[in-house]
């Protein structure tokens, strides 16, 4: 059983669900092995999206940025041509999209990743996280934990400090 995260959206255009979970890259998938997942995976839904675990927060933090990507995507203020890439955009905290997929982006070797899939239809969203673990492996329970790891990249990536964490 999933412990992803089903969300609701609504738009003028109807309602959008966002699928957030954690994958342990129990297959040791490369960066251009991710890539070609992701380029699979985003054709079956509206937007998908891997993330380098230690960057992202909680999961509130993928569920804010996947809001306001949706929104600059249906507000025709997107700084990047797709909700894809837009997610990381919004990730990130960046305006840069470079910058952005250096934060946020995948890399080889990562452990874990923050994974996003967006679309009208929840079962296409299910079927997606779903293709997901079984190629790049189990699910993490409980997602996002924080890890002194986790902790010094996130405080070296957006400049704060062990107070404001």
């Amino acid at each position: 059983m999933f412990e992803l995260i089903l969300e609701s959206l609504t738009t003028k255009e109807g309602n959008l669900i966002i699928g957030i979970s954690e994958i342990k890259n129990t297959n040791s998938l490369g960066i251009n092995e991710l890539l070609e997942v992701a380029k699979t995976l985003s054709k079956s839904a509206l937007a998908f999206q891997f993330f380098n675990s230690l960057m992202i927060v909680d999961e509130m933090h993928l569920l804010s940025s996947a809001q306001n990507a949706v929104h600059a995507m249906n507000g025709e203020y997107m700084i990047s041509r797709s909700l894809n890439v837009e997610l990381v955009v919004y990730s990130s905290a960046q305006h840069q999209i470079g910058l952005a997929l250096d934060i946020m982006g995948v890399k080889d070797k990562l452990s874990s990743l923050g994974v996003v899939c967006i679309d009208a239809d929840e079962k296409k969203v299910r079927k997606c996280l779903d293709a997901v673990t079984k190629r790049v492996g189990d699910e993490v329970t409980p997602m996002f934990s924080p890890t002194p790891e986790k902790i010094g990249s996130l405080m070296k990536a957006f400049g704060i400090t062990e107070l404001e964490m």
